[in-house]
C-alpha cells in the first residue's frame, strides 16, 4: 500500500486542509525540490489532496518518484540533483526548495556535500527563478541556523546564538545561514521574490526508512514492534511537529509571507525528546530502553539543549495547528502500520 492509499493519512490531510486556505494556488504550477523527503513530499501530499495545482517534483531516482507518486496525474517527474546544475523547460510559479542533505550522521562524514547541496542548489534555483520570472522561492531552512544561547525561551525569528565554526557538525547550520542570506540577497539586488521558513524538529509518515533521525527512526521502530533505545538524557526540548501541519505552515507563508521574511514552523507545544519516545513506545506498545551513546554517535548529536520555536509570526499569517504532539504521533505510527511494509526501502 501506498502512502496516499492509507484512509487515516487521506483524513489527516482533509482535516488540516479544512482548517486552512489554499485558494490562491489554485490553478499554479509549483516545482518542488527534495520532493521524496520528509517535509517536501507532505507538501506534495498536501496539494494533491488539495487537487487544486500541478505538481512538478525534483528528485535523483525517477523509480523512487514513482513508487512515492505513480498514479497522480497532477504530479510530474523531473530530473534534479541539488548538486548539479538545473535547466528545464518548466515555468512554475512557484519554487519550494526544500532538496539538501539533511541526516545528522551526513553532516559529519559528508560535510562537503551537507554545505554544497544547500548553498549551490538554493543558487542554482534563485538564478532560475531571476531569469523565469518565477513568482516566488521558498527555501525550507532550518531551526539550526539559531545556534546556541542563553535564553531558556523558544528561539523568535530575528535572535541568533552563537555556531561553533570549529565543529564539522556544524557544515548543516552554516550551509543553511548561508542559504538564507542568498535568498535575501537576490531578493535585495535582482528583486527575486524570496521567502524563508525554518522548521525545527519535524516528524510523521512522509519520513523514509532510511531518514535515521530519532523522530524518524523510532516511528518506523515502534510501528515495526521493536523496542526504542534512547542515547540521551533525552531532556532537550524541542518543537515537534507533526509533517501534515508542517506542510500547512509552509504553504502559508508561500502564499501569505512577506517578501524576504523567515518564518519559524513548529508546534504550539514544547516536547522533551523523551517524551516523544515514551509517546513513540505507548503507541506501538513497545518499550523504551536507555543505553549509552557510542563516540561516532555523539559527534552526530545536535548541540542545542532547547530548540523549541516560537512560531507566533506565521501564526499571524492565518495558520493555526491542527494536530496536537500526541495526535501526530499515534497517528504516524498507526499510518505506518496501515501500509504495512515502508514505502521507501
Amino acid at each position: 500500500m501506498k502512502l496516499l492509499e492509507s484512509n487515516r493519512y487521506i483524513d489527516d490531510l482533509r482535516k488540516a486542509i479544512s482548517n486552512t486556505n489554499l485558494s490562491d494556488l489554485t490553478g499554479k504550477t509549483i516545482f518542488i525540490t527534495g520532493g521524496l523527503g520528509l517535509i517536501a513530499s507532505a507538501i506534495a501530499d498536501v496539494l494533491i489532496v488539495d487537487g487544486k495545482t500541478t505538481i512538478y517534483i525534483g528528485a535523483r531516482s525517477e523509480q523512487k518518484f514513482q513508487k512515492r507518486f505513480s498514479g497522480y496525474e497532477a504530479v510530474k517527474f523531473v530530473q534534479y540533483d541539488a548538486l548539479v546544475d538545473f535547466d528545464s523547460s518548466i515555468r512554475p510559479d512557484y519554487i519550494i526548495c526544500g532538496a539538501g542533505l539533511a541526516s545528522p550522521e551526513l553532516y559529519t562524514t559528508m560535510p562537503v556535500e551537507t554545505v554544497l547541496s544547500n548553498f549551490d542548489g538554493v543558487h542554482t534555483l534563485l538564478e532560475f527563478a531571476k531569469h523565469n520570472s518565477t513568482s516566488r522561492l521558498l527555501y525550507i531552512s532550518s531551526s539550526e541556523v539559531y545556534g546556541k544561547k542563553v535564553s531558556i525561551d523558544p528561539f523568535i525569528e530575528g535572535e541568533y546564538g552563537v555556531i561553533d565554526i570549529d565543529n564539522i557538525r556544524s557544515s548543516y547550520a552554516i550551509a543553511k545561514r548561508a542559504s538564507e542570506m542568498l535568498c535575501k540577497a537576490y531578493t535585495s539586488e535582482y528583486g527575486v521574490d524570496t521567502i524563508i521558513v525554518r522548521p525545527g524538529h519535524v516528524y510523521g509518515p512522509s519520513a523514509q526508512k532510511s531518514d535515521k533521525r530519532l523522530s524518524s527512526d523510532f516511528a518506523y521502530k515502534a510501528a515495526n514492534g521493536e523496542n526504542l533505545e534512547m542515547k540521551s538524557s533525552g531532556l532537550q526540548k524541542r518543537s515537534y511537529c507533526y509533517s501534515v501541519d508542517c506542510a500547512i505552515q509552509i504553504l502559508t507563508a508561500l502564499i501569505s509571507g512577506e517578501s524576504g521574511q523567515a518564518y519559524n514552523i513548529g508546534n504550539d507545544s514544547v516536547t522533551t525528546i523523551k517524551k516523544l519516545a515514551e509517546l513513540y513506545a505507548k503507541a506501538g506498545n513497545v518499550e523504551l530502553i536507555t543505553k549509552n551513546p557510542t563516540e561516532e554517535e555523539l559527534k552526530t548529536f545536535n548541540p542545542m539543549r532547547n530548540s523549541s520555536l516560537d512560531n507566533r509570526k506565521v501564526k499571524e499569517l492565518g495558520y493555526r495547528d491542527t494536530f496536537s504532539v500526541e495526535e501526530g504521533v499515534n497517528h504516524t505510527v498507526e499510518i505506518l502500520k496501515d501500509i504495512s511494509q515502508c514505502h521507501y526501502k
